[in-house]
């Protein structure tokens, strides 16, 4: 079989060609995403360093180009079009804010972070969606009407139902059940995201047949709602809403270690079916709320790492901008993914769409500037911000068995100390000067080791395989003028730089000398002398590199002078190096061992004088204020008879504002999250614009029935796992993809299904699983063996990034990295974990059947379930209808089996192996669209 005749036949199994039609699929939500990334990173760069000098509000503006709305930039100045969709090395503005080419230098004070330049590639890239299109002046002089606004439909009351309503009545459903292949291939994806077993599908496909659809679907629901795979199917879709990750991103991309706990917090909620109510409070306010155990409080403070894991600017020099951006940000999310209102394009002025003035927006924001999400400096730079962590809670028990630990720790640590000091001793009633790398100034990157046995003072630097500059520098102050040895030390030996450059300063002029660092030292294996120097009273030495390819290490410089050489004797230290050695390799095996108490990203209030009132920052610019607003929250989300919550002087604001946002009377809330469910369960939301119930969103395609919904989840005590029963148990769910023109859909007002891509994380699990490789067991932190960095500022990976491909835990325990996600998730339409997203754009292009042509995860998958069924069956037959029924969840037809059998035979002809012969035809079903669909 030629190679290409093999793509013509992967390629088009991939693209379904003829088998799926536009009108049955759903359709992505693209422009909706892009327009987000467009208000929350695009628009606020624009309006705090570009209106000022390009907008209506200047004038004339500059050069005559405006970029207050998408004509401006679509016409541009002087120069020409400013932006040109999908062009970015050709748009005049990126040249400008890259100081590159000849354009103007723009802003001209100071060069924006990478990080913002980056988005702003990313968005031209993209095609520069920009929903601004007759803004400019008009949007600061639109009066909001309060009162009018609370007309939209999305700020009504929820409608009232009669005990007879039900979601069939409702929803009117038209087509017929659907088969109980594909019904139950839709139940298993949809509710555990992988798919049944054979047993499972004899089991199901027996009560569908003996009692009824409807009978079969109730009796599996229940027994797929106990198992644990449930909470980590959905918890997926909410850690979408959440922006969760598991590093920052932005300008320092450092790993966030505890925040694994969060998922796993969100696994255990959606399996334990906590309230949503509940689930809501306690992200927003967990740290703030009453407990009765501790691994109650535990679960709470680890709720609230909720507001801390979106993308910080840690190292924005101003801070309270920093404290205002995150705050916008984490207001953001929160009105999206609870209410689905953009509250964070009221920032800069009233929101030019909802119903919302800018003075509402910093009544909320200033709820969670009263939050501390940072905390301290990393790296010992006051420029780079931290965030909060706080100790979790333990027991008594757990308490004295860390005390004891800690105090063996101790002992040992102060016996090391008491030898080092002995040890010093001996070294220093040598003759000489000593000048330590404590008390050098260093340059680079450096690390402190003590992993060779003999060093001066606590520890001796390393300069591991450096790729930029470095340097250490003593400076020796000497009793007298005259002839002094220099001596470096070093603990040398196989696996270290051979050329180690040291610059000497003295009376005399500057010397260069090179060491090899693999001999071992001339002077008790320690001390290296590297010449005689004529001095005056100071002598200064430099060890410096451009790069290196081995390990250079620092110690200590000693300077004698040629008159006390003779007295100058050998020291002996081999005793207490011995005995030092010893000590730190059991302080190392203890500390390894050594219970920690565990961590938490977990918010908490300011301290009081930094909880308040916030003033209006006109156009969003930190240092222009405006008038005082004190907290509160949304005038037009309020219900009649009801007052507004009031917040004490001394809080954030965080519980009022959990309350508020989950009180029964919201009009929002509960719609918001129903219309997710009914999206994840068909493919499409009853208002299709899930994070947006503003005036850009659409409006409900059949109100009555997202009302229902409400109500339900509302009166059954928050329960999703009972909304989920109520729809999955429905007609219009149970219903067969059928063939309707929207027009008929939207006449007839009716719901149906379509058929719908899987999820990234279900095709990758459904392969796992299928092949036998799955492990069922969840994970902890993976970011915690990548240490700091995730990627370097530099773009550099970490090398266990790279490995993250070999895990075989389900998908949602693989490390959301900004910036790196896996492969198998990116290609299939992850979303972008900056950025709350309720729903996923959905693609079909090549690069996803390349991936699933030529990954060597996909042939490793089949090549396992190739060797699964061979085993298994004595026929090649047998072989292919198992290999339908357990991938397709279907009856292979007779047509099917003599194609692959065919198939098979003519790559076997040609010299394959059976095994390898037949793992190339379960490739061909994985990288089918009937696979990678939900019907």
């Amino acid at each position: 079989m030629s190679q290409t005749k093999l793509i013509t036949i992967v390629l088009s199994a991939f693209f379904g060609v003829g088998a799926i039609t536009a009108s049955n699929v759903v359709a992505s939500d693209g422009r909706a995403t892009q327009v987000d990334f467009f208000e929350t990173t695009i628009r606020p760069v624009l309006v705090e360093h570009c209106y000022e000098c390009h907008s209506a509000e200047a004038g004339e503006a500059k050069g005559g180009l405006r970029l207050d709305s998408k004509q401006g930039w679509l016409v541009g100045g002087d120069s020409g079009p400013a932006i040109i969709p999908g062009k970015p090395d050709e748009s005049h503005v990126l040249l400008a804010i890259n100081y590159s080419g000849d354009m103007s230098e723009m802003p001209p004070k100071s060069r924006l972070s990478s990080k913002v330049i980056r988005d702003f590639t990313q968005w031209i890239e993209d095609g520069a969606v920009d929903p601004r299109e007759d803004e400019g002046s008009a949007v600061q002089k639109r009066v909001i009407d309060i009162e009018a606004g609370k007309k939209f439909w999305s700020f009504q009351p929820r409608q009232t139902f009669s005990e007879e309503c039900s979601i069939d009545g409702l929803a009117r459903p038209q087509s017929p059940p659907a088969s109980a292949d594909k019904l139950v291939r839709r139940l298993f994806l949809d509710v555990i995201g992988l798919p049944p077993t054979l047993e499972e599908q004899r089991n199901f496909q027996a009560v569908y047949s003996n009692e009824s659809p409807g009978r079969a679907v109730e009796v599996f629901l229940e027994d797929l709602f106990g198992r644990k795979e449930f909470g980590e199917k959905w918890a997926r879709h909410w850690l979408d809403v959440a922006r969760y990750a598991d590093s920052n991103g932005s300008d320092f991309n450092l790993t966030y270690p505890e925040a694994w706990r969060y998922r796993n917090y969100v696994i255990e909620a959606l399996n334990d079916d906590l309230p949503y109510d509940q689930f809501l409070l306690e992200q927003i306010a967990g740290d703030l709320l009453p407990y009765d155990t501790l691994e109650q409080r535990n679960q709470q403070l680890v709720a609230t790492t909720f507001l801390m894991v979106g993308p910080k600017m840690l190292t924005e020099r101003d801070k309270e901008k920093m404290r205002l951006d995150i705050a916008d940000e984490q207001l953001d999310t929160i009105s999206r993914a609870t209410m689905g209102l953009t509250l964070g394009c009221a920032r800069c002025h009233d929101h030019k769409f909802d119903p919302i003035p800018t003075t509402d927006y910093y009544a909320l924001a200033a709820i969670l500037h009263s939050t501390l999400t940072t905390d301290g400096i990393l790296m010992n730079n006051v420029n780079i911000s931290g965030w909060k962590e706080t100790d979790l809670l333990i027991n008594e028990d757990e308490r004295q068995r860390l005390e004891t630990f800690r105090s063996k720790i101790k002992n040992i640590e102060e016996n090391i100390q008491q030898k080092k000091q002995q040890r010093d001793k001996v070294l220093d009633s040598v003759a000489g000067v000593l000048v330590d790398d404590i008390d050098a100034i260093r340059k680079g990157k450096w690390r402190k080791s003590t992993h060779r046995p003999k060093y001066v003072g606590d520890h001796y630097l390393v300069a591991d395989n450096q790729q930029s500059p470095f340097s250490i520098e003593w400076k020796a102050a000497l009793p007298k003028p005259g002839k002094y040895e220099l001596r470096v030390s070093f603990r040398g030996g196989a696996g270290l730089a051979t050329k180690a450059r040291y610059t000497v300063r003295h009376a005399e002029g500057e010397n260069q000398v090179v060491v090899d660092q693999t001999v071992p030292p001339a002077i008790d294996q320690l001390w290296q002398p590297i010449g005689q120097f004529e001095c005056d009273t100071e002598v200064v030495v430099n060890l410096a590199g451009n790069g290196t390819d081995k390990p250079v290490l620092a110690d200590a410089i000693r300077l004698v002078h040629v008159e006390d050489l003779e007295k100058d004797m050998p020291t002996d230290t081999s005793s207490l190096d011995e005995e030092l050695a010893d000590l730190e390799k059991t302080l190392a095996g203890m500390k390894k061992d050594s219970p920690e108490i565990p961590r938490a990203m977990a918010s908490q209030d300011n301290e009081s004088e930094r909880i308040g009132d916030l003033r209006v920052r006109i156009r969003g610019e930190t240092k222009n204020h405006g008038e005082k607003t004190p907290r509160g929250f949304l005038q037009v989300v309020s219900w009649n008879g009801v007052a507004q919550p009031s917040i004490p002087a001394h809080q954030s604001g965080r519980v009022q504002l959990a309350e508020w946002i989950t009180a029964k009377e919201n009009p929002l809330t509960a719609r918001v999250m129903v219309n997710r469910i009914w999206q994840h369960l068909f493919g499409r939301g009853i208002v299709e614009t899930s994070d947006n119930f503003g005036v850009r969103g659409t409006v409900p395609s059949n109100p009555e029935l997202l009302d229902f919904l409400a109500e339900e989840f509302v009166n059954s005590n928050w329960s999703v796992k009972s909304v989920i029963r109520k729809i999955i148990r429905s007609k219009a769910y149970q219903q067969a993809v059928t063939e309707f023109s929207e027009e008929i859909v939207e006449r007839v007002q009716f719901q149906k299904q379509y058929r719908r891509p899987a999820p990234a994380e279900t095709i990758r699990d459904s392969l796992l699983a299928l092949s036998g490789k799955l492990d069922g067991e969840p994970r902890d932190s993976v970011v915690s063996e990548f240490g700091m960095y995730a990627i370097e500022s530099n773009g550099k990976r970490h090398v266990s990034l790279g490995q993250t491909g070999k895990l075989r835990q389900r998908s949602v325990y693989l490390p959301v990295v900004r910036g790196a996600i896996p492969p198998s998730l990116a290609i299939f339409d992850f979303p972008n974990p900056d950025l709350v997203t309720g729903k996923r754009a959905t693609t079909t292009v090549p690069a996803q059947a390349l991936f699933m042509m030529n990954s060597p995860f996909v042939h490793e998958m089949s090549h396992a379930l190739s060797l699964l069924l061979l085993q298994n069956n004595v026929t090649i037959e047998k072989s292919i209808q198992q290999l339908y029924r357990r991938v397709l969840i279907r009856q292979a037809g007779h047509d099917e089996v003599s194609k692959g059998k065919k198939y098979v035979a003519e790559l076997i002809e040609e010299g394959q192996p059976l095994e390898q012969a037949f793992a190339s035809f379960v490739q061909v079903l994985f990288c089918s669209a009937e696979f990678r669909f939900i019907e």
